[in-house]
């Protein structure tokens, strides 16, 4: 099986950092992105990025390569007494949003 390139936005989380590990253990080489590394467990990325998605410039530098698979679980995330308040919601919305279309512009990895 040919070893497939994966990135995952979000791989700092709880879900992305084990989807990292699933990845490896078969055979994928891995690049991680997030805010921050795992809170738990050392990362299993081959190479992992601490960068801010809303940003076109960190996602430039996580596209500088070719990836087969891209997995964006990255979303703006503040705990649960920013989340469930509902005062932050468009906030939350339009972070992710953002987040999304960063990583989806077909320019991004080209200087605009």
């Amino acid at each position: 099986m040919k070893e497939k390139n994966a990135l995952i936005c979000g791989a700092g989380g709880f879900i992305g950092s084990h989807l990292a590990k699933d990845l490896k253990t078969h055979g994928n080489w891995v690049r991680g992105v997030d805010l921050k590394y795992p809170e738990f467990d050392k990362t299993a990325a081959d190479d992992f990025l601490i960068g801010d998605l809303r940003d076109p410039a960190i996602c430039r530098t996580v596209l500088d390569r070719s990836f087969d698979e891209v997995y964006q679980l990255a979303a703006d995330m503040g705990g649960a007494g920013f989340v469930f308040t509902g005062d932050n919601d468009a906030d939350i919305m339009h972070n992710s949003a953002l987040i999304n279309l960063n990583m989806s512009s077909k320019n991004v990895g080209k200087e605009v």
